[in-house]
């Protein structure tokens, strides 16, 4: 970019025989200080030189020269230069790196550098030095502006472009409440991102979905009624209900979680379950995973609230485990980190099925996670004592995992054409061992709170029937993305 002959001798010319810069002038707007730079000028004179080419064409000092024009000044000091259109160009925008510009102008910016300094797609710039060169100095000019505000930019850009189509005046729009200080990238990002996901599934998310199979029945309604289930036809039943008062779920206003406290929250919970007892076999088993909330300083005791009230409505409490998480979120509480979720295990009968054999196979201190890239159907695969996959630690009730990562089903979603927002997923380990331990091959399995089902994952994967009952069409939809290879495998024993 450096590679230009120059002068430093300064030499004085008429003002109106200069020629302005075209790219700088549609790049910049005048700055916030413009009058206050007039009147050092007015006051001072032109104490910077500006820099023009042979032909009078400004490289750098555009500002200046529309100062000298409106000052009606006759002539000013420049320097002349002898470079190309293209090292013209680019002398002009890096020469103005310390001028004031809004975020708008920074990304035009961005996308000058871009342009003039292509690489090409696909070249290597390892075997060429000419390639690496310009690599380079693109890399020089963008880190001038910085990593974060860079790739922050050009989000919010392609966001734009998603919502608004190629109208740079929304751009500029939607930067200006950066500059205003009513936001800030950060928020313009997550609102643009909230809104593309509106749009694109305002267009392909229907207000009812739902789908079912031989072996497989996800419905779009509330679970508060499981009338499509006959009596005792479920044998186990794994879920997690909405968290209270942490989590918007996009099921509208009164929405399960919304609760204005604790107490009225496990109140509206708790019913869901009768139904589930009707459709539970005696033998079968219920799971269900229920998180606390920090309030006011203080837990509300949401896990032992329900626990109570589940044992006054009839339900055997046998059992509890507890689900570590290595990746806790912190609570507004000083110094606290609830890092563990409890896990209830219900029972309708004293007689209730439970395969501990299988739970000596699985505690192997060598060897006890499979891969998730090797999955076997368990149940199906006698001779060999079944693995866990996805990295579960699994120690006396004591369950150690990362939440779920969505992020290879939200990319598969994306290609069927819509968004799946829904993130507060447990992993596919946890419902294993609650399905595989209470449950046989061919029965079936529920999840009242079905979300995009990874318990509906495990019960096909495991051999297993399901049933699942979600209120949001997008999640019923997603669940159905999810599921769709292990559909294919029906009747695999």
């Amino acid at each position: 970019m450096n590679n230009f002959q120059h002068s430093n001798k300064v030499v004085m010319v008429a003002t109106v025989n200069l020629k302005e810069n075209q790219t700088t002038t549609a790049m910049y707007k005048v700055p916030s200080n413009y009058n206050e730079i007039k009147s050092n000028i007015r006051e001072l004179g032109l104490l910077n030189p500006l820099l023009v080419t042979k032909s009078l064409n400004i490289i750098s000092g555009n500002l200046r020269f529309k100062i000298a024009l409106e000052l009606k000044l006759k002539t000013v000091p420049v320097v002349f230069l002898d470079v190309d259109k293209d090292k013209m160009d680019l002398i002009s925008v890096s020469s103005n790196q310390f001028r004031e510009k809004s975020n708008f102008e920074i990304l035009r910016e961005i996308e000058f550098y871009e342009q003039h300094y292509s690489v090409g797609k696909g070249r290597r710039t390892d075997l060429n030095p000419q390639a690496a060169q310009v690599k380079e100095e693109k890399d020089q000019a963008l880190e001038r502006i910085g990593r974060y505000k860079v790739n922050a930019l050009k989000s919010i850009k392609k966001k734009c472009i998603e919502l608004y189509g190629e109208d740079n005046t929304k751009v500029e729009e939607v930067l200006s409440s950066v500059e205003s200080g009513k936001s800030t990238l950060n928020k313009v990002s997550d609102y643009l991102e909230r809104e593309v996901k509106k749009k694109m599934n305002k267009n392909n998310v229907p207000d009812f979905y739902e789908f079912h199979t031989e072996n497989v029945d996800v419905y779009n309604k509330s679970c508060i009624d499981l009338s499509e289930l006959d009596d005792s036809s479920v044998q186990t039943v794994v879920t997690s209900p909405p968290y209270f008062d942490m989590r918007d779920y996009g099921n509208g206003e009164n929405q399960l979680g919304l609760q204005d406290n604790a107490i009225a929250f496990i109140d509206e919970l708790v019913p869901y379950f009768d139904e589930v007892k009707r459709v539970m076999k005696d033998e079968g088993s219920l799971f269900v995973n229920i998180n606390d909330k920090m309030e006011s300083g203080q837990y509300q005791m949401v896990p032992e609230l329900f626990l109570i009230e589940m044992v006054k409505r009839g339900w055997r409490y046998v059992d509890q485990y507890l689900w570590l998480k290595p990746n806790p979120q912190y609570t507004t509480n000083r110094g606290s980190v609830r890092n563990f979720e409890p896990i209830f295990h219900f029972v309708k009968s004293e007689d209730y099925y439970f395969d501990r054999q299988w739970l000596k196979m699985v505690v192997d201190e060598k060897e006890s996670v499979k891969d998730a890239k090797a999955r076997v159907i368990y149940g199906s695969n006698t001779g060999n004592s079944p693995k866990l996959f996805s990295g579960l630690d699994f120690r006396e009730n004591i369950l150690k995992h990362k939440i779920g990562n969505t992020y290879n089903l939200r990319e598969k979603c994306k290609e069927e054409g819509f968004h799946m927002e829904h993130s507060a997923t447990f992993p596919l380990s946890l419902p294993t061992i609650f399905i595989l331990s209470t449950s046989k091959p061919g029965d079936t399995v529920l999840d009242i709170f079905s979300g995009t089902a990874t318990t509906g994952e495990v019960a096909l994967l495991t051999n297993r029937k399901y049933v699942g009952y979600e209120l949001n069409p997008q999640f019923v939809m997603a669940s159905e993305v999810r599921l769709a290879p292990y559909m294919e495998l029906k009747n695999v024993a």
